[in-house]
């Protein structure tokens, strides 16, 4: 009798989830909420039921239903990511996971093996699911000797019981998705630390905000390993001390896989100075009349708000665009650079929250849902010299499909307004 699989979500992990239950020879549904019919009957005939991460543990009928399910030992309840990883032919990956900087030190490692003859592709959070990966492999679009390069957010880690990676990095916890989890920040912190369930403590890399052992150490803008120095970040386009941190951590990476030998080859150390961070991270768009344009989009909360104005050159200002989808965050830690905001605009679902920090603190103003004008009103209050900043600290599905849709909006909103100029 052909096995059957429910999965939940229909978004680009359901879809991939089902492409791969059916070439493993399932009968693969995809439902989401609301069910048609009542959620315990919806989910009684499976014996496999994936889920995708944008599906709410606590606000998902169908995912309590699968769960009351697996509890009595009825079905088997897991994420997309770990049913794509059980059917990697290999079972071999490397994970990276924290709040901030799993997108730019994915690309950075793959980038980093591929130039010293290790196939490597990013998967996971970054776009790819890795049950997508597990496809291409077993019907030979990609050779089985591939490394997945996995973003791994919390979401993903939730019912990801045997995720086993080669070696897997934790680089920060800050304070994110807190309205996903009833315990809160612990909660969160608790579910990110999974991703060494299953990793060998030698293969546990942690960022330099962590406590930790490591060979690879930072100082002064240079980067050593095991003492010998590897390269002058001044030579690099990770300057930012964030983007120093995700290097120093990809190297580390790249260490559980290589001998030391092999990162201090003329194409390694070629492949960090040739690295370009992805779109929508501190990305200049324009600079007109000394006032420069900054599409930080990716910044989804407080601490990568924190990290973009830290960026800044001495004596600039930040005119702050932030709103956006409320994750139940603290933004108090906005305040930390408050010398650092001359002023700030205030749109989408959450504006009434960050209002409330700002008040008395830093002068702001509200422009409730459209974009377009909180985008020429931060133009309005830019000084010479300022920088007119796209850093939300928020996610932006209140009003944008992703982070990308909504700094490619800020990005024509500028263009649009210089134009006019």
């Amino acid at each position: 009798m052909m096995k059957q699989c429910l999965i939940l979500g229909d978004g680009v992990s359901g879809r991939a989830a089902r492409r791969l239950a059916e070439l493993l020879g399932m009968k693969a549904e995809i439902l989401s909420d609301p069910a048609p019919v009542p959620p315990d009957e919806a989910v009684e005939k499976c014996s496999l039921i994936v889920t995708s991460p944008g599906v709410p543990p606590l606000t998902s009928p169908l995912w309590q239903a699968a769960a009351r399910r697996a509890d009595r030992g009825e079905a088997e309840f897991i994420s997309e990511l770990e049913f794509g990883f059980r059917n990697l032919p290999r079972r071999r990956c490397i994970a990276i996971t924290g709040t901030n900087g799993k997108t730019t030190t994915t690309e950075l490692v793959c980038h980093l093996l591929n130039a010293v003859g290790v196939p490597a592709v990013p998967a996971g959070n970054i776009g790819v699911p890795l049950a997508d990966i597990a496809a291409d492999m077993r019907e030979g679009k990609l050779p089985p000797e591939t490394f997945p390069v996995v973003e791994v957010s919390s979401f993903q880690l939730e019912r990801a019981d045997t995720f086993a990676p080669v070696a897997a990095a934790l680089l920060n916890l800050e304070s994110d998705h807190i309205n996903r989890y009833a315990g809160g920040f612990e909660e969160y912190c608790e579910v990110k630390r999974r991703i060494f369930r299953h990793v060998p403590e030698e293969n546990r890399v942690f960022g330099l905000s962590l406590p930790a052992s490591r060979r690879v150490e930072l100082r002064e803008a240079r980067l050593y390993v095991d003492g010998r120095e590897l390269i002058d970040t001044g030579v690099t386009r990770l300057q930012a001390p964030h983007n120093q941190e995700n290097l120093a951590a990809a190297v580390e990476l790249a260490l559980r896989l290589l001998p030391a030998e092999e990162v201090f080859r003329r194409e390694f150390v070629e492949a960090i100075r040739s690295f370009a961070p992805g779109r929508h991270r501190i990305e200049l768009v324009a600079e007109r009349d000394g006032v420069r344009y900054v599409d930080d989009s990716k910044a989804t909360n407080p601490a990568s708000v924190l990290a973009a104005l830290r960026t800044l050159p001495r004596r600039r200002c930040a005119v702050l665009l932030l709103g956006g989808l409320d994750k139940g965050m603290d933004f108090t830690p906005l305040l930390e650079e408050k010398e650092r905001i001359r002023f700030a605009v205030l749109y989408g679902a959450c504006r009434a929250s960050i209002a409330a920090v700002l008040d008395g603190n830093i002068p702001f103003a509200e422009c409730g849902t459209d974009f377009e004008k909180a985008v020429m009103t931060a133009a309005g209050h830019a000084l010479p010299g300022d920088t007119v900043l796209l850093s939300p600290a928020c996610a932006s599905m209140d009003m944008f499909r992703d982070y990308r849709e909504r700094g490619d909006r800020f990005s024509e909103a500028v263009r649009t307004l210089l134009a006019e100029r």
